[in-house]
């Protein structure tokens, strides 16, 4: 079935990344105009016709739904010629330069032409050359910036132009591009981070050893294990790596991953019947609580890195001796029936009953 011409518009339009509104602006039109066609309420004017396959970079054809493949066409066959073995880099450019000259505004085309010309780029080549490769790289991923709303692509390019405007040595730029990342996890932290003689180098580095300490963790803990005690060694190596990349003890916003690591432990050193594993890792359980029921109100927990611009705080969490509760709850737990009686475990539940914490309104 043959698409119709208002199908391609909005087809056209989405592969470029565009909304409604950014397409009505490069035509000076109004976006409602833009949504009548893309509904098929009515058809775009004649005088039209012509910007739109300017400014798409098709034909006529492919606007009208004649031919409406060509374009995706084009860029597949590219692709797979591209990633033939014996393609060079220098013909990989020619054909993505040729599809650029045929679809202007397509942002896949502009990923591929900046890789590309990254690809092609050698540092024994005369260094003007080496460089000129590096700016046609970062005006087409720029280019990508202005145009796509598509996160995923807008993603892969922002890290791709930091490392390019570090090559250049272009300060500025470096900043600025890092700066944008913040929208996309660790982006960010991972690219200031690698900035040399950047005042806050360090920082980031830290953020990014901790994000990445806390996903091993969580990982960890997720994992399924062939025998308890090669999930003993892993859950013993989660905390190692907690305890290395929090040795500041800035702790606030990874206490609950703490605990959790403990309750798993405790346990399984109790169905071992490694007391003394057991009763050491309670202790250290019972700190981390005492920390966390002692946090000033507002500072309980975090819905992600607090250096990813995410920080959230739930009330519900603004409660007294929270963490005392969930110990106890967890305690009650059958691993721990057959020490239920120690004269230890007795006095720990004592001390955690009386644990103190700041009353809460």
């Amino acid at each position: 079935m043959t698409a119709t011409i208002g199908q391609t518009i909005k087809k056209l339009r989405k592969a470029n990344g565009w909304t409604q509104e950014e397409l009505a602006s490069k035509l000076n039109i109004s976006a409602q105009s833009v949504s009548k066609w893309e509904t098929d309420l009515c058809s775009p004017d004649l005088s039209q016709i012509v910007p739109l396959t300017t400014l798409f970079g098709v034909s006529a054809d492919v606007l009208f739904g004649i031919a409406p493949d060509a374009m995706e066409r084009d860029i597949e066959e590219a692709v797979k010629f591209c990633e033939l073995p014996e393609t060079t880099n220098e013909q990989a450019l020619s054909v993505w330069e040729k599809l650029y000259h045929r679809y202007p505004h397509n942002n896949h085309i502009r990923f591929e032409l900046a890789q590309t010309h990254e690809f092609i780029a050698h540092p024994d080549e005369p260094r003007e050359v080496f460089l000129e490769h590096y700016r046609n790289a970062a005006a087409y991923y720029e280019k990508i910036l202005d145009d796509s709303t598509d996160n995923e692509l807008r993603s892969k390019t922002i890290y791709s132009l930091h490392s390019v405007y570090s090559i250049l040595g272009e300060r500025e730029n470096v900043l600025r591009i890092a700066n944008m990342g913040g929208d996309w996890g660790t982006l960010r932290a991972e690219m200031l981070s690698k900035i040399d003689g950047y005042e806050e180098k360090t920082l980031w580095c830290q953020q990014i050893f901790r994000y990445y300490g806390e996903g091993a963790a969580w990982a960890l803990m997720g994992m399924s294990f062939p025998d308890q005690n090669t999930k003993i060694f892993a859950y013993e190596t989660a905390v190692k790596i907690l305890d290395l990349v929090y040795c500041d003890g800035s702790k606030t916003w990874i206490h609950y991953a703490y605990a959790a690591l403990y309750n798993e432990l405790a346990q399984m050193y109790a169905r071992a019947e490694n007391r003394e594993a057991m009763y050491a890792t309670i202790e250290k359980w019972y700190d981390s609580s005492l920390f966390a029921d002692n946090l000033p109100l507002g500072e309980h927990r975090y819905s992600a890195n607090p250096f990813m611009n995410q920080i959230t705080y739930d009330h519900s969490f603004a409660t007294s001796h929270r963490e005392r509760d969930c110990m106890l709850l967890h305690l009650d737990h059958s691993a721990f029936d057959g020490v239920r009686n120690d004269e230890r475990f007795v006095e720990l539940l004592e001390k955690i009953n009386s644990m103190p914490g700041i009353e809460y309104p």
